[in-house]
């Protein structure tokens, strides 16, 4: 049972169970109301483009690193009244879990994450799957499940790492790396080089490594292609002095200023689009499958000056947004498998309306990440000097974005909290530190804190 709340009253929601059948999983939602009066369930598990619908609830099998879209488009419900002797059922519904997933995280947009609903046999559910599909309008879109993916980035924006199942890519800001207009290397190219030193070791049978170097687009044609090409031998020939390549199949080209990550219509996205991405994909991807364990302990490389307010987590910390004060707090996080998942819980004594870009990234690393407002995408985690995005995944029709709230709906009243559930990716240790990096958005009224001394625990 998850006890939370909305728009400041009490609700309790039992999840589960989880049967599937065919190609589809369903998820047992049952809606009730401890206290007086009424609430509905409205717009929270909704979408921007589909408010009235469950399609921003997730469902993770962490143990596993898959995440499951919800594929229920429409329903009646949203807006019948939940009292004490009137529960509300609802039915979400995924893609297939497949063999061998005895026990899912069911993610519930405002409300919180659930972890250990468990699936059971349909002649133990309670209700018919056939029946909820006959009455259910299913999306269009790629049903998944899709492979949870991490992505990383370091404190002073001088190197980001992506990483799926297959393939690990490093970027280096070409401005960090090189003098201006040049391809001679920086003092300070070894420090940025050195994460790409650390995923190489990791993989000691080695496999395939391409260093791809790309420019703005300020100068002719040629001018960048020439300088793109010059500055990707060149990371090359100082990687081969840093570690041992001798496992490794090289490839090095340039792409000049033809496969910019961001349209070069400002400073700052002239400046993300110089660059130079080192792509490593290993023979044996398994050799660096080990998660991070408790006693990694974190890292001993300094943190970044914090750029709001610090609280340690369970205690939390008042942020002032828009003249009026929020606590932002978070009791723990719970580790399964390779990943950490838990709560954020935001309270005010008045009420508070979230804006579209309250939790959205700032927009410098918009350029990096190419996610959008609106959604619950700037609880980041600090590790030393490493800042872990949001666990997110990748489709055909959706592109690449945290599994994660997309679609931030709620107030905050006073009484309950409204509850921010997230996903990442494990960092070791037994505590964790939620950074929201500082910057401007692309809106008003972000929320910019940080909340240290999180316990996590196994789950």
């Amino acid at each position: 049972m998850l006890d939370s709340g909305l728009d400041g009253k009490a609700v309790s929601v039992e999840v589960g169970p989880a049967v599937v059948v065919d190609d589809h999983t369903v998820v047992r939602l049952v809606m009730s109301n401890p206290g007086d009066g009424y609430y509905y369930v409205s717009s929270t598990f909704g979408t921007m483009g589909s408010p009235l619908s469950l399609l921003d609830i997730t469902m993770f099998s962490l143990g596993k690193g898959f995440v499951f879209p919800q594929l229920s488009v429409a329903g009646s419900d949203f807006l019948t009244e939940v009292r004490k002797d009137r529960p509300l059922e609802l039915f979400p519904v995924f893609a297939s879990l497949g063999d061998g997933i005895n026990a899912v995280e069911v993610l519930l947009p405002h409300l919180g994450m659930v972890v250990g609903v468990l699936v059971v046999d349909e002649a133990h559910a309670g209700f018919s799957v056939a029946d909820v599909l006959a009455k259910t309008e299913l999306v269009k879109k790629s049903p998944g499940p899709f492979r949870l993916q991490s992505h990383t980035l370091s404190a002073d924006g001088a190197s980001d790492t992506k990483q799926d199942e297959k393939s690990t890519t490093v970027t280096v800001a070409g401005d960090v790396t090189f003098a201006t207009d040049s391809d001679q290397l920086s003092a300070q190219a070894d420090s940025v080089l050195a994460t790409v030193v650390e995923q190489i070791k990791k993989y000691p049978s080695g496999g395939d490594l391409t260093i791809t170097g790309h420019t703005d687009d300020v100068a002719d044609d040629a001018h960048n292609q020439d300088l793109s090409e010059r500055r990707a031998k060149a990371v090359s020939e100082r990687l081969k002095k840093l570690t041992d390549l001798s496992a490794w199949k090289e490839s090095v080209s340039g792409k000049g200023e033809s496969s910019p990550r961001v349209p070069n219509d400002t400073d700052e996205h002239r400046q993300a689009n110089r660059r130079v991405e080192i792509t490593l994909t290993p023979s044996k991807p398994a050799e660096s499958s080990a998660p991070p364990s408790a006693s990694a302990g974190p890292s001993s490389t300094a943190m970044p000056k914090a750029a709001g307010p610090v609280g340690k987590g369970p205690e939390g910390v008042d942020v002032i947004v828009d003249g009026k004060r929020l606590h932002m707090s978070m009791e723990r996080m719970f580790r399964i498998g390779r990943y950490l998942t838990g709560s954020v819980e935001l309270r005010s004594q008045q009420q508070m309306e979230l804006q579209m870009a309250s939790f959205a990234l700032p927009s410098t690393m918009q350029t990096l990440a190419d996610w959008v407002m609106g959604g619950v995408y700037s609880l980041t985690l600090l590790s030393g000097d490493t800042r872990y995005m949001e666990a997110d995944f990748e489709s055909a029709d959706r592109g690449r974005l945290p599994a994660a709230m997309t679609a931030l709906n709620g107030s905050v009243h006073p009484g309950e909290p409204l509850r921010l559930p997230v996903v990442w990716p494990d960092i070791g240790g037994d505590s964790a530190v939620i950074d929201i990096p500082g910057g401007e958005a692309r809106g008003p009224g972000r929320v910019v804190a940080r909340l240290t001394d999180i316990p996590i625990i196994n789950a």
